[in-house]
């Protein structure tokens, strides 16, 4: 009975033990260590990309150390990783998330950069960035399937299309006679442009000739062609003066236009002498009676004279 139960305890034992090289050995094989031993990091994210503790650190495509930890900071991922030696990074050095293997897992790639100053991991963070895994890939695949289905069908029936317009006879035929008349037209308007190849040369020559005399003309009478647009102007401005004038006249004209209006109104409404001659009958009549009289006393004063009895000092 003792020796069965050393037995069983031994037994344990060693179980326990392998348990923990097992373990020990996943860990080691995974790149985890216990505790810092180099020069801690810090890489800032955008977002972790799969990051996680244990992700191996490779600068320059060497393992040189592991992620400690990938904690959320300020809108943004702050991940602190340990390497074993800093010395080799500048200032303007960066780090990317990538892929471990095809399988899965990731790490992150350092890239020590050219500045001539030196990296200070105590005031200074490395920005990083994350790069697309097949699961993205898989991701915007999905996104586009949508999308690719509808432009295949799009494109399936473009296709019936075409294939229905190529079967059109009449179709087919008018486009040989459009391309069979193109091509007899840039025949055409090729061979005309040969025969008149020398005929446009010399039509060209002549314009440009043509432009130097009228630039040689401009630059020649510039000074009279300045003179005639001064006294233009002149002319002009006299012109303006003399509207001027003419707008007060008519202003004058219309005044004396409304005087003229009163007075006609005046002689319409008042009683007197012209308004009586102009608009009273009776009075018009009355008038012509007495002229009617006196011409003929005139006439009859004419004819027979004129008795005057004038009787001088008596009353």
């Amino acid at each position: 009975m003792d020796t069965s139960r050393s037995t069983e305890i031994r037994v344990g034992l060693v179980t326990v033990v392998a348990f923990a090289l097992l373990i020990g050995g996943i860990l080691l094989g995974e790149g985890m260590q216990f505790g810092s031993t180099g020069t801690q990091l810090k890489i800032r994210l955008t977002h972790s990309g799969g990051l996680v503790a244990g992700s191996p650190v490779m600068i320059n495509g060497v393992n040189r150390g592991k992620v400690l930890s990938v904690q959320p900071d300020n809108a943004s991922v702050l991940a602190l990783v340990d390497v074993d030696d800093a010395s080799d990074l500048r200032t303007d050095a960066s780090a990317r998330v990538v892929m471990l293997e095809i399988t899965g897992g990731k790490k992150v790639e350092i890239f020590p950069g050219m500045s001539s100053e030196p990296f200070n991991p105590a005031t200074q963070e490395l920005q990083g960035t994350t790069a697309s895994d097949i699961s993205d890939l898989v991701t915007q695949v999905g996104d586009v399937s949508g999308d690719l289905v509808r432009l295949l069908r799009r494109l399936d029936t473009i296709t019936a299309v075409i294939a229905n317009v190529m079967q059109d006879t009449v179709f087919m035929q008018n486009v040989s006679t459009i391309a069979s008349n193109g091509a007899v037209l840039m025949s055409d308007a090729r061979l005309w442009l040969e025969r008149n190849r020398n005929d446009l040369s010399a039509t060209v020559a002549d314009a440009r000739a043509t432009m130097s005399d009228v630039r040689r003309l401009v630059s020649t009478n510039e000074p009279a062609v300045t003179r005639s647009v001064n006294n233009l102007d002149a002319r002009l401005i006299e012109l303006e003066r003399t509207l001027s004038s003419a707008d007060a006249a008519i202003v004058h004209v219309d005044s004396l236009v409304v005087r003229l209006d009163g007075v006609v109104t005046d002689l319409k409404t008042n009683k007197g002498f012209v308004n009586a001659a102009m608009y009273d009958t009776n009075f018009r009549r009355r008038i012509d009676t007495a002229v009617m009289r006196l011409s003929g006393f005139v006439r009859s004063a004419r004819e027979v004279g004129v008795n005057v009895n004038v009787g001088i000092g008596h009353r």
